[in-house]
C-alpha cells in the first residue's frame, strides 16, 4: 500500500486516477493555515467582557414614587441594541462571516447614537468598542486570507472527479434546523403582535383611569409585588406588580391608576422593551438558522453538481464516544496526508455521516447489524472538494465495501487529542506517536 500512496497518482475503487496529497505537499498548506489567535471566537470573549462591563457599571435605579420610570422609543431601541450585541457575540462563535457586517454597524451606532448603547452605564466602556472591532476585523481578515492561501496551494495538486451519486434524503439532514428557524421567526412575529395588543390595551386603561392615592402595606413575591391600601374613591386593598419593591418602603405613599378591576402603579407604566428584546432575539435566531441552512444546502449542491477537485488522502473514520461507550456509527473523519499511514500529523477533521455502497438510502446507523461496513478503520480515501478550514468536504473510503462519508458541517482544525489516534475493532491505540 505504501508504494501506491507514495506515487504521484493513485487509483480509487472506480479505477479513476486521483492525485495523492502526500506529507511533503501538505507542509505549505499547514503553514498557510490561520494562526490560532485569528480565531474569531477569541474576539467574542472580548465583546462578552465589554457587555459585562456595561452591566456592572450600570447605575440605572429602579422605579419609585420620587423617580418614576419613563418609557420612550429610546428604551425600545436600547433593548434591540442589547439583543443585537448578544447576537453579534453568538455570530462570532457560530457564523463568523456575519461579523464582517455587524462589526462596522456596532462602530457606527456607537458613534452616531452612543446613548442607545451606554444607557446608564459608564461612558468610558464605549471607548473599548473601537479596539474590540479592530481586533475582530483583524481576526476575520487573517482567517480569510489564510483560507484563500490554502486553497491556492492545494488547487494545482488536485485532479477532477464527480462525487458518487448520493440519495436525496442524505442532503436533507438539516431540515429540522430549517423548520426551527421558521418557528423562531413565527414566534418573533407572534411576540410583536401580542406586545402591540397588550400595549394598546394598557394605553386604553390609562386613558380611562383615575389617579388614586394609596399607602404601601407590605412587600410580596420576593420584592416584585406590593400590597397597597387605596383611599377613596378607589378604597380597598390591591396587589400591584412592581419592578423592585425596595423603591416603595412600607408605609410610604404611592399614586395608583385605577380603572375598574385594573390597577397599576403610576410610577411604573407598561414597559414593552423586554418583550421586544425577546422578539428581536427570536428573529435573529430564526434568521440565522434559515440563512445558514440554505447557504449550507447551496454549498452541498455545488459539491454534488458536477466534477470537483479530488485528492487521495489517508482518513480515520472516527467513532464518537459518549459516556465512555463507543458509538456504532461514524460521526467524524480525521484526514491525514496520503502517505501518513502512521497518522502522525492530522490535517483537519470533518463531521460526517456514513453511507455504504449498496445501501444508498440508509445511514450507517440505520443499516442492519449484519450489513454494517467493516471499512470504518483508517485507510486510503478519496477527498472531494478543496481542503481548507471551513470547507465542505466529502470522502470516499476505499476498500472491498467503500464507505461514503457525507459532511454534516464544515471542516475544522483537528484537535491535538486526535494526533496519531487509531480507531479499530480493539479501540484506540498509540500508533504514530
Amino acid at each position: 500500500m505504501a508504494g501506491i500512496w507514495g506515487s504521484a497518482d493513485a487509483v480509487n475503487a472506480g479505477g479513476i486516477p486521483t492525485r495523492a496529497w502526500n506529507r511533503a505537499a501538505t507542509m505549505d498548506w499547514l503553514r498557510a493555515r490561520p494562526a490560532r489567535w485569528s480565531d474569531p471566537r477569541l474576539s467574542a470573549v472580548g465583546w462578552a467582557v465589554m457587555v459585562a462591563l456595561f452591566v456592572a457599571t450600570d447605575t440605572s435605579g429602579g422605579c419609585s414614587e420620587a423617580a418614576p420610570c419613563m418609557i420612550d422609543r429610546d428604551d425600545v431601541l436600547g433593548a434591540v441594541v442589547v439583543a443585537a450585541a448578544l447576537a453579534h457575540i453568538g455570530w462570532l462563535v457560530w457564523v463568523p462571516e456575519v461579523a464582517w457586517i455587524t462589526t462596522p454597524v456596532v462602530v457606527v451606532v456607537s458613534v452616531v447614537s452612543p446613548g442607545s448603547i451606554v444607557g446608564g452605564a459608564a461612558s468610558w466602556v464605549l471607548w473599548l468598542v473601537v479596539p474590540a472591532a479592530a481586533w475582530t476585523l483583524a481576526t476575520l481578515w487573517r482567517r480569510r486570507s489564510g483560507r484563500v492561501r490554502q486553497l491556492e496551494i492545494v488547487a494545482p495538486l488536485a485532479s477532477t472527479m464527480a462525487l458518487p451519486p448520493v440519495p436525496a434524503p442524505a442532503w436533507d439532514r438539516r431540515t429540522l434546523r430549517l423548520l426551527a428557524g421558521f418557528a423562531a421567526l413565527a414566534a418573533a412575529a407572534g411576540l410583536v403582535a401580542y406586545t402591540l395588543h397588550w400595549q394598546a390595551t394598557e394605553n386604553a386603561h390609562v386613558r380611562q383611569a383615575t389617579r388614586v392615592p394609596g399607602a404601601v402595606l407590605a412587600h410580596l413575591d420576593d420584592g416584585y409585588a406590593l400590597r397597597v391600601r387605596l383611599r377613596p374613591p378607589g378604597a380597598g386593598v390591591r396587589k400591584l406588580e412592581t419592578f423592585d419593591a425596595s423603591g416603595y418602603p412600607v408605609g410610604s405613599a404611592v399614586q395608583v391608576l385605577v380603572d375598574g378591576s385594573w390597577a397599576r402603579l403610576a410610577a411604573e407604566p407598561f414597559d414593552p422593551t423586554g418583550w421586544y428584546m425577546l422578539a428581536a432575539g427570536f428573529a435573529l435566531l430564526g434568521t440565522t438558522l434559515v440563512v445558514t441552512t440554505l447557504a449550507w444546502r447551496r454549498r452541498l449542491a455545488a459539491l454534488a453538481s458536477g466534477p470537483v477537485p479530488a485528492l487521495a488522502v489517508w482518513v480515520d473514520p472516527d467513532r464518537d464516544h459518549f459516556l465512555m461507550f463507543r458509538q456504532r456509527w461514524v460521526q467524524h473523519a480525521v484526514v491525514y496526508a496520503a502517505d501518513d499511514e502512521s497518522m502522525s500529523r492530522p490535517l483537519f477533521a470533518v463531521p460526517v455521516e456514513a453511507l455504504e455502497a449498496g445501501h444508498d438510502d440508509l445511514r450507517d446507523d440505520d443499516l442492519p447489524d449484519d450489513d454494517l461496513p467493516d471499512d470504518d478503520e483508517p485507510g486510503p480515501a478519496t477527498l472531494f472538494g478543496l481542503p481548507g478550514d471551513g470547507a465542505v468536504i466529502a470522502l470516499r473510503v476505499e476498500g472491498d465495501e467503500p464507505l461514503l462519508l457525507l459532511p454534516t458541517g464544515p471542516a475544522r482544525r483537528a484537535g491535538r487529542q486526535r494526533r496519531g489516534r487509531y480507531v479499530g475493532a480493539s479501540g484506540p491505540s498509540t500508533a504514530g506517536r
